[in-house]
């Protein structure tokens, strides 16, 4: 019950964030009204969404209203652009498929139409439906269309396909072909009928393979089929057998289950022509007395079933009729009979599966009987699993009453409930001895000449024996010779020996042949002689049975497995059979050995497969290896969640078994007091871990005694399946485990010192339980890797990196223009699924924990708190207290390992990556306009190693025509600053955890990584395994941070004088600290600091040509040594300003000193402008 809430918890939370994801798009997805004003609508996109309020607007906000309409437009055409960017290809499909389905109206409207005016010489309509295999194709036909337009109905609604075909418009419309446009909307137009409550959005996915009441009329209307061509396919579905399956229901009784499908057909084709379904009530009377006597749900196509007591409410003559045998006592009849037969099946199918009954013997001999109860069987599931779908609230009481207690078998008195339970053991047991008849009769055929063979070889010797016996020379033999007999029984044996397999004649004769020599041996048994000798009648007796065995034997042919095809299909319970999978898991969680019944099921639902490919088989199409391909994953995907139960028992008993080892076990030390020991054994909870490994092996054993099964084209291997759910598991556990404890609690606008120590106490103590309880995981997976034949170990880290590697990819989207998408993810899996959770109201920007711990560790080291040492590797507060250092990254890692820390540093470079652009497009924006005064001032600044005259003036002119655009450059350097101190930092660890963890591999790695570089030659080979050298060089914590190059860009003209200014601006505003050794600032709260700020500068002068920060060293250079000259001036007039002067001279030298440091410049190219 836990498991399935937090299953049904994790769908609930997935959809949420699927819906929110979605409302995004709302604005600019028009309907068909657009159509009618194209401008109109184009124009609304320009105008802010929240229009309605601009009407009370106060005065003195207008202005920032405005810009923040602005905003909010820019945010939507942006939206609408990501929206084409990453949904293009889909929206493409969608128009494809509606052309797809208009193309096909009209080819079958021209095939008839050629037909009916004698283009195929002939051939008419007519005539080919008095064609056997001509009928099947053009009902077929036509029944296929219908089967499109309601799927297509059901599946996407009216307004969906409205917005996709406008999307397409919008998106295809200048450079695409838009010809088709008008046929499209025509066809996909909205009929005006919304899907019901219980087919929206929230339950979906469990009620979309029924349908609901729609207008058909109109939808099938609007591309018409010829009248003439309907009423001629409905005569012959009324009229005719067009599939010839007599042979496997040759029953009246089982008539409806035998034209099952031409009823499904007939369903559909009448909405062709609804004057049918309104007015002609005797032909409707008869559809129903033949095909709907005793059913009223349909299976329509690939498991999607219909209530026709709701479907044909809205049709007059169809309601009367169906009036007629839906009545209450009759439907209570119908679902009497139905759970008395289930009972009369459950005895028979436990008395033919009883351990060594279905001998080959048996089965040649109780053929007849045998396929009997199959038919009972299927036809009782057949009307049981498609009646309980009803949504007649009067039926569905009926069928579907209470049971106060579930048994094995239904009751056969009093109200006679049968509930799911029953349903479900019926299925199992009826697949059971399905498959063992279909392997014993294919075995019998394939041995059904040496079975041949060997009975006449077995009858002829005892012919000859008894010959020999009434010859009266045996020994023992107390009879008197018999010339008669001798020559009766040696005869006999001749005739016997004359039966030949392959002897030219029909079976038939050769059937009767045989059935003389059995009545020739009847009738011998009157001599007195032959009826008092026991022996001799028990020989004859057996060599009756050897002749019988060779007529049933040579009876065996392929048409008793096509027979068996046909009663064994299940097409129609497809999708039906998802509701079923609930009480099979509790079978096996309560007896694991139920899961060798679970084969034959499968094999079962196998023939679902069959129906959609078996026109395009015949026509040898290329297309049948792709949708067999497509269907079988389906089916495989249910098989999948069928035996789900195992690995999801499995796993529960290894969470217990992790809490065990994590919480109670006490960690062994490496030396013990032999005292102790006792202590330390802990004899109690071991065995509760012995216990635990042994029903893991149980659950294990169960699924892994199946044997491997082809369904389709797809072969499942239950080791197989064992292992994918087993991952499923572990990532669903490690995912929801990582999003539980990975939430930081901290308050965007409301943080002080005292709750800043606070939240970062509450962040060591997540990372320290969750990087306890995954290592308890990794430990119990190794526990029990062997009683499940798996690699434990090797799981964990494949499934761990994946998790890691899917939530850094879905993190980095939000930096990028194309998203990528689960569809496209290369580490996103349909088998073993990654979950996705809602975002946190916490950290509404952050798309998982990834980002979450992202934000926390920018947080956490915000310089308006924390103060950066680089000598001490960390960030520290006022008070000298550290709140993230090497413990911290060291901390992080035991929490998400490797993977996690190198996705930590990816996400660092693409926030970096982002702020870098915004600075290009903030310079390119606001800065290029005030080129001119940057010209001046580099002129006025010319030549750097000269002094300039009123060197002070132009500092003090250029400050403050620059002032404005000093705030964004100080906000890029400060965030871009932080993020690479912190990758500097996870470098550390990640270069110390290889160290003690993967020397060798490091050693490898630095080794191989010197070879490439080295070359003299250019890098050749596959450029993905180029890039898993250079992850893995990162994963080893090689290369520095702050010689990455992030982008490449255009030159900056003026970006040297601008950053000199920007210098002159906040050296002020810091003092050094020869505590931390490094720049601090001088106000407590000011968000600076002088490590970022030097790694920032560093990181945009990285990007640049060398000259770029030459220039940056020579203007500053030029204002240290005119600082160091007005000092000396201010110094002897003994000016308060000198003392200033002094500490501003001070920082700029230190500054400088540290860019140069941190950016790996020599000394000589300080030196140069600095004496």
């Amino acid at each position: 019950a836990s498991s399935s809430s937090s299953s049904a918890g994790r769908t609930g939370g997935a959809r949420r964030g699927e819906a929110e994801e979605a409302a995004r798009y709302v604005p600019f997805l028009f309907d068909f009204s657009y159509l009618h004003n194209p401008e109109e609508w184009e124009a609304s996109l320009a105008l802010p969404v929240a229009s309605a309020s601009t009407s009370s607007k106060e005065p003195g906000h207008e202005e920032a209203n405005n810009g923040g309409d602005e905003r909010e437009t820019e945010n939507l055409l942006e939206l609408e652009r990501e929206f084409a960017v990453n949904h293009r290809k889909s929206i493409e499909g969608f128009y494809e498929l509606f052309f797809a389905i208009y193309n096909y109206q009209r080819d079958l409207n021209r095939f008839v139409e050629d037909l009916t005016k004698g283009f195929y010489i002939q051939y008419t309509v007519e005539s080919v439906l008095l064609d056997l295999d001509g009928r099947a194709l053009l009902c077929e036909a036509v029944w296929l269309y219908g089967v499109m337009l309601i799927l297509m109905e059901r599946l996407l609604p009216g307004p969906v396909r409205e917005r996709i075909i406008i999307a397409y418009f919008r998106l295809f419309g200048r450079d695409g072909d838009i010809s088709r446009i008008d046929v499209i909307c025509k066809l996909c137009k909205s009929t005006g009928v919304s899907p019901p409550p219980s087919a929206s959005s929230a339950s979906f996915s469990s009620q979309r393979s029924h349908k609901y009441p729609m207008d058909e009329e109109k939808l099938f209307g609007r591309y018409p089929l010829p009248v003439d061509l309907i009423r001629n396919v409905v005569g012959c579905l009324i009229s005719d057998d067009i599939y010839q399956q007599s042979s496997a229901f040759p029953n009246i009784d089982h008539r409806s289950i035998r034209l099952s499908r031409q009823a499904s057909m007939l369903y559909v084709i009448l909405f062709f022509d609804p004057i049918v379904l309104r007015e002609e009530a005797a032909k409707l009377r008869e559809i129903v007395d033949k095909y709907f006597h005793d059913n009223w749900v349909i299976h329509i196509y690939a498991g999607m079933t219909a209530d026709l007591s709701l479907e044909w409410t809205r049709f007059p003559a169809a309601r009367s009729a169906l009036d007629n045998v839906l009545q209450v006592d009759n439907v209570k009849r119908m679902h009497i009979q139905n759970a008395k037969l289930i009972g009369q099946c459950m005895a028979e199918l436990r008395a033919y599966l009883t351990m060594g009954i279905l001998t080959d013997s048996f089965v040649l001999d109780n053929r007849h009987d045998l396929l009997n109860t199959l038919r009972r069987c299927n036809i009782a599931v057949r009307w049981r699993v498609l009646h309980r779908r009803t949504s007649n609230a009067r039926y569905y009481s009926i069928v579907c009453a209470a049971v106060e207690k579930a048994s094995t078998d239904p009751k056969l008195e009093g109200d006679f409930a049968v509930n799911d339970t029953h349903v479900v053991s019926l299925i199992l047991l009826t697949s059971q001895l399905e498959m063992q008849l279909k392997d014993s009769f294919r075995d019998l055929i394939q041995r059904k000449e040496s079975i041949w063979i060997g009975c006449r070889a077995q009858a002829c010797a005892m012919m000859t024996d008894l010959a020999e016996y009434f010859k009266g020379d045996q020994t023992l033999a107390r009879v008197s010779r018999h010339e008669g007999l001798i020559q009766w029984f040696g005869s006999m044996a001749g005739e016997i020996r004359d039966l030949a397999y392959e002897s030219g004649d029909h079976f038939t004769v050769t059937g009767r042949k045989i059935q003389l020599c059995v009545q020739a041996l009847e009738e011998v048994e009157q001599y007195d002689l032959v009826d008092r000798d026991v022996q001799v009648k028990a020989f004859l007796r057996e060599a009756r049975g050897m002749l019988l065995q060779m007529a049933r034997a040579v009876g065996i042919n392929e048409d008793i497995c096509e027979d068996i095809r046909w009663i064994s299909d299940m097409s129609y319970g497809v999708e039906s059979m998802k509701s079923y999978v609930q009480i099979i898991h509790s079978r096996i969680s309560k007896d694991p050995s139920n899961v060798s019944l679970l084969q034959g099921f499968f094999l079962k639902l196998s023939s679902s497969l069959d129906g959609p490919v078996d026109r395009l088989k015949q026509l040898n199409s290329p297309e049948a290896a792709r949708i067999t391909s497509y269907y079988s994953s389906q089916l495989v995907a249910f098989v999948r969640n069928v035996l789900e139960i195992v690995p999801v028992s499995v796993f529960a008993i290894m969470v217990q078994m992790s809490d065990i080892i994590e919480r109670r076990l006490q960690r062994l030390p490496m030396k013990v007091q032999g005292d102790k020991l006792i202590a330390y054994a802990q004899l109690g909870e071991r065995y509760k871990l012995a216990m635990m490994a042994h029903e893991i092996s149980i659950f294990a054993d169960g699924i892994l005694e199946m044997e491997n099964t082809v369904i389709g084209g797809a072969q499942v291997n239950p080791r197989k399946l064992l292992d994918e759910g087993l991952r499923k598991e572990l990532v669903t556990h490690v995912s929801e485990l990582l999003n539980n404890l990975l939430q930081f609690d901290f308050s965007a606008n409301s943080e002080t010192i005292a709750s800043m120590v606070k939240h970062q106490a509450a962040t060591m103590r997540s990372l320290s339980s969750l990087s306890g309880r995954l290592e308890g995981f990794q430990t119990a997976l190794q526990c029990v890797e062997d009683y499940v034949c798996m690699h434990g170990l090797k799981m964990w880290h494949e499934e761990l990196s994946r998790i890691m590697k899917y939530n850094v990819e879905q993190e980095v989207n939000k930096y990028l223009l194309k998203k990528v998408l689960d569809v496209d993810s290369k580490f996103q899996s349909d088998i073993v699924p990654i979950p996705r959770f809602p975002r946190t109201q916490n950290e509404p920007s952050c798309i998982n924990f990834m980002g979450r711990i992202v934000s926390m560790l920018v947080k956490i080291t915000d310089a308006q708190y924390t103060t950066f040492s680089i000598e001490k590797s960390g960030w520290f507060m006022s008070d000298g207290s550290e709140v993230c250092g090497l413990k911290t990254a060291s901390l992080i890692r035991r929490a998400v390992g490797v993977y996690g820390l190198t996705g930590v540093d990816r996400l660092l470079c693409y926030r970096i990556l982002h702020e870098l652009h915004r600075f290009v497009k903030f310079f390119r924006t606001n800065v290029s306009k005030q080129g001119v005064l940057l010209e001046q001032l580099r002129d006025e600044l010319f030549p750097e190693w000269k002094t300039p005259k009123n060197a002070v003036a132009i500092y003090a002119s250029g400050s403050k025509k620059t002032e404005m655009l000093m705030l964004p450059m100080l906000t890029c350097f400060r965030r871009v600053g932080q993020a690479q101190l912190l990758r500097r930092m996870i470098r550390f660890e990640l270069q110390r955890s290889a160290r003690v963890d993967a020397k060798m591999l490091q050693h490898t790695v630095s080794t191989l990584n010197a070879s490439l570089l080295s070359a003299q030659q250019p890098l050749e080979g596959d450029p993905d395994d180029l890039k898993n050298i250079c992850d893995m060089t990162v994963a080893v914590g090689m290369g520095d941070p702050f010689g990455t190059i992030f982008m490449k860009t255009d030159p900056l003209e003026g970006l040297p004088v601008l950053m000199l200014f920007f210098v002159i601006t906040y050296v002020p505003k810091l003092s050094y600290n020869p505590t931390f050794g490094s720049l601090s600032k001088v106000k407590e709260g000011y968000p600076i600091d002088g490590w970022p700020l030097v790694a920032g500068i560093s990181t945009l002068l990285k990007q640049f040509h060398p000259s770029y920060a030459k220039s940056f060293l020579a203007y500053v250079g030029q204002f240290i040594r005119v600082s160091v000259q007005t000092y000396a001036t201010r110094r002897q007039g003994k000016n308060e300003d000198a003392t200033r002067l002094a500490a501003d001279l001070k920082n700029s030298m230190v500054l400088l000193e540290q860019i140069c440091d941190i950016s790996g410049l020599a000394s000589s190219a300080l030196y140069e402008h600095v004496p």
